[in-house]
C-alpha cells in the first residue's frame, strides 16, 4: 500500500505513478485519519510506501503523526518519496525515527508555496514534470527490487534548514488569519470539501477558516477555479499551480 499526502497534486501523481508501476494500490492520509487516529499494520512480506511534499524542510505534521501510528512488521520493505521545489533539508532523516524505511528519494516538482514566491513559469514546470516522469520509473524499478536506496537531494545547510527553519514555520507560519475570499468568490465550496483538516466552512455562501491553523498544503488557493482565495495582499498577482494529469 502507497500512502499519500497532497495539497495541489504533485505527491498525489507520484504516488499513483508508483502504484501502477509496482502494482499496488493508494490510500489518502488525509482522508484515512479524518475521523481521527488510526493504526496500520504492514504484516511480514509487505511492502508499504508514504509519499508526501517538503513543507520549510520537513515533512508535513499530519504526516509524521500518521507514520508514528505505522507498525512495520519483520521482511516488511518499507520506503518514502518526498516532492520538494528543490532540496529536501534532513526532512527524510527526521521522517525514519517515526517511519523505518529501506529506502527514500526525493523528486523535484513545480513550486506551489505562492504565500512566498511566485510559480516556477509554464517552461519550468515542463522541465520538472519531464524529469519527474523519468525518475519516478526508477523509483518503482528500485522499489520492485527492493533495492536499498537513499536518494535524497539534501544541499549545504540542510541540518539547519531542517532543525531551526521548520520549527518556526510550524509554530508561526501555519497561520489562517491572512486567508480570504474576495469578491471573485462564488461560493462553490471547492475549498471546503478539499481542506485536508476541516479549516474551512462555507458560512453564507463564503468560505470561513475556522480553525487558527492549518497545514498550509495551499490546496484552496491554488485550486480556486475563480482565483478568488487570497493570503493577505501578497498572492493577487501570482499565478496558481495544481498538478493536471495531462501535463
Amino acid at each position: 500500500m502507497i500512502y499519500y499526502f497532497s495539497g495541489t497534486g504533485n505527491s498525489k501523481w507520484i504516488a499513483e505513478e508508483l502504484a501502477r508501476r509496482t502494482n499496488d494500490e493508494v490510500q489518502s492520509i488525509a482522508s484515512l485519519v479524518k475521523d481521527g487516529p488510526v493504526s496500520v499494520f504492514a504484516n511480514c512480506g509487505a511492502t508499504i510506501g508514504i509519499v508526501f511534499p517538503i513543507y520549510a524542510w520537513g515533512a508535513p505534521l499530519i504526516v509524521e503523526r500518521f507514520c508514528k501510528s505505522i507498525t512495520i512488521g519483520e521482511g516488511v520493505y518499507a520506503y518514502a518519496v518526498a516532492s520538494c521545489g528543490d532540496d529536501a533539508g534532513y526532512a527524510m532523516r527526521r521522517l525514519k525515527k517515526r517511519f523505518a524505511f529501506q529506502s527514500a528519494w526525493s523528486v523535484a516538482m513545480p513550486n506551489n508555496y505562492i504565500l512566498g514566491f511566485d510559480t516556477d513559469g509554464a517552461e519550468l514546470e515542463e522541465k520538472k514534470i519531464r524529469a519527474a516522469r523519468v525518475k519516478v520509473e526508477q523509483i518503482a524499478s528500485s522499489i520492485l527490487a527492493h533495492e536499498h536506496v537513499y536518494d535524497v537531494h539534501e544541499v549545504k545547510g540542510a541540518f539547519a534548514k531542517t532543525a531551526f527553519i521548520r520549527p518556526m514555520f510550524n509554530a508561526f507560519a501555519r497561520s489562517t488569519r491572512s486567508f480570504v475570499a474576495d469578491e471573485n468568490c462564488n461560493g462553490c465550496g471547492l475549498c471546503e470539501r478539499i481542506c485536508p483538516i476541516g479549516a474551512i466552512q462555507m458560512q453564507n455562501g463564503k468560505p470561513v477558516w475556522v480553525r487558527s491553523s492549518c497545514t498550509q498544503c495551499l490546496g484552496c488557493i491554488n485550486r480556486c477555479p475563480q482565483r478568488a482565495i487570497q493570503y493577505g495582499e501578497g498572492t493577487k498577482k501570482r499565478d496558481r499551480y495544481y498538478f493536471h494529469i495531462e501535463q
